[in-house]
């Protein structure tokens, strides 16, 4: 009997929407080297391995994720397709619940789940790590030579920088919708770039959206990873929220939703807030979205 697989669309309510994650949801016993393989064999974005916790980890469950070419410390789409499957089959919270917790243990540390169902679909909320923030000195002029657009075309009323709620990316405001849909990426020079920075991508927004109930609209290119163009980033996204808020244009407990993925016709939805630290405790960063299964199949021999 094989090992059992799944394909999940994460941040979306239709198939063949949002962004694919692979999930394993029985992980155990496979090695580093098998882990990196099956996420090859799927070629999904990122694939999310289930481990029972570490000995003497205060966790439900462990999880690894990597992409077709390397391993990463975080992965929100792919948490967020494997903890509202799993919740949806029952293997969380039992057969029939409607709600549950879990705590999940990841390299950037444990992280609270919160699952339930909103308009008949499960639904997952993950907190993030605390969020952090770099400087960093940015040619406009270069960059906008490598995104394929003009030096005017950035909107720097926005906040224009480096965060982190578990992996770094810089973040860079643009001013239009037009603008989006002309960039062209020099995905070689980018990709260098963002190692150079130690981000996971560079992940454009704007202000601008197709859709009234959406608050931004965005873009992320992580070629550092292997994926020219991601359709829905939880984690940056979780980054962004937090980035906006020190800079004053998010408020405290104020849900955001990010539209990404429109450009490649993977259309997703990923919400996000910040809830005030307290006790002297960091700011907390949630992001939340649906998933759906749309492929469930077995590897043999494994």
């Amino acid at each position: 009997m094989g090992r059992e697989v799944w394909l999940v669309d994460a941040f979306t309510s239709q198939m063949f929407g949002g962004n694919v994650a692979g999930v394993v949801p029985d992980a155990n016993g496979l090695t580093d080297e098998q882990m990196q393989a099956i996420a090859a064999e799927l070629a999904a974005s990122e694939t999310a391995f289930v481990l029972s916790p570490s000995a003497g980890v205060d966790a439900d469950l462990r999880l690894r994720y990597f992409t077709p070419a390397v391993e990463v410390d975080l992965c929100g789409h792919a948490t967020i397709g494997s903890m509202s499957s799993l919740f949806a089959n029952g293997r969380i919270g039992g057969a029939g619940a409607r709600t549950a917790v879990c705590r999940i243990e990841t390299r950037v540390g444990v992280l609270p789940i919160v699952l339930g169902y909103k308009d008949g679909l499960a639904y997952a909320e993950m907190g993030q790590a605390a969020p952090r923030f770099r400087e960093t000195d940015v040619n406009l002029d270069q960059l906008a030579s490598w995104l394929g657009i003009n030096p005017d075309d950035f909107d720097l009323t926005l906040p224009l920088g480096m965060s982190s709620t578990g992996l770094w990316d810089l973040f860079v405001p643009v001013k239009t919708l037009a603008v989006m849909n002309a960039l062209n990426p020099d995905f070689g020079r980018l990709a260098a770039w963002n190692r150079e920075l130690e981000v996971a991508s560079t992940h454009l927004y704007t202000k601008e959206t197709v859709h009234t109930s959406s608050d931004y609209h965005a873009r992320d290119f992580s070629p550092a990873l292997g994926i020219p163009e991601d359709p829905a980033t939880g984690t940056a996204s979780g980054a962004l929220a937090a980035l906006l808020h020190a800079h004053g244009h998010v408020a405290y407990g104020q849900h955001v939703t990010f539209e990404q993925g429109f450009e490649i016709h993977r259309d997703s939805y990923i919400e996000a807030h910040v809830e005030q630290g307290q006790n002297g405790e960091a700011d907390s960063v949630f992001v939340g979205g649906p998933a759906v299964i749309s492929l469930k199949g077995e590897l043999a021999g494994l």
